[in-house]
């Protein structure tokens, strides 16, 4: 009661004065909470459960089933944002160096929600998969490494109220294949904290945002 007299005695202007240094303090930090949101925000975990080639299996005595059976998922942990994704195309690389593709599919867009898991999983036909190479290159080094390898663009939202722009997303996992034409066990080994201080730096920079997060799945 005592407040309002006094504000009352001060006059309309400084109730005015007063409301104006609020909105100079308070506008600015919403400004600042926005453009955080637009800018900082974790990349989706891809991980790679499972991976077999059955032309690789020695235990099937076959060379002419030229496949690969996989299942990953995507990972959303952000606890308040959900996750547009334009279409994702996963493609198979045949060594490391990702420099020849043996297989492709693309994953039409879609939505996930916050804390969220969605799995893929299926068949491709790998008809650019040299077997006996391959073959080859098993029976002396024990294994072959295959790579597999995410590529879109998303955007966040927090509660369907505020969308940012889109960015870049790349993942991607080595894999180790041996005899069984399968990788057995996943150890996931993410480069993300590495790369991080790079990703600020572009960030200021570009308006394509490539969030990187590679493993390597060991049999």
């Amino acid at each position: 009661m005592g407040d309002g007299l006094d504000l009352l005695k001060r006059g309309p202007n400084y109730v005015i004065h007063l409301n104006m240094v609020r909105i100079c303090v308070c506008l600015p930090l919403l400004i600042i909470l926005i453009v955080l949101f637009n800018i900082f925000h974790f990349p989706p975990s891809f991980q790679l459960k499972r991976l077999y080639i059955p032309a690789l299996d020695k235990s099937l005595n076959t060379s002419t089933n030229a496949t690969i059976t996989f299942h990953f998922s995507l990972r959303n942990s952000e606890q308040y944002s959900n996750i547009y994704y334009d279409p994702i195309k996963v493609t198979f690389y045949e060594n490391p160096n990702h420099n020849h593709s043996i297989a492709n599919f693309t994953i039409p867009e879609f939505y996930q929600t916050s804390s969220s898991e969605v799995d893929y999983s299926g068949t491709v036909n790998a008809t650019g998969l040299d077997l006996e190479a391959a073959k080859r290159e098993i029976a002396a080094d024990g294994f072959k490494i295959f790579h597999v390898g995410l590529k879109t663009s998303l955007r966040y939202d927090l509660y369907g109220f505020w969308k940012t722009g889109r960015s870049g997303y790349r993942s991607g996992v080595d894999v180790k294949i041996g005899d069984t034409g399968a990788a057995n066990s996943a150890q996931e080994i993410s480069i993300w904290a590495r790369v991080t201080l790079v990703g600020l730096v572009i960030m200021f920079l570009s308006t394509d945002i490539f969030h990187v997060n590679y493993g390597l799945i060991q049999i």
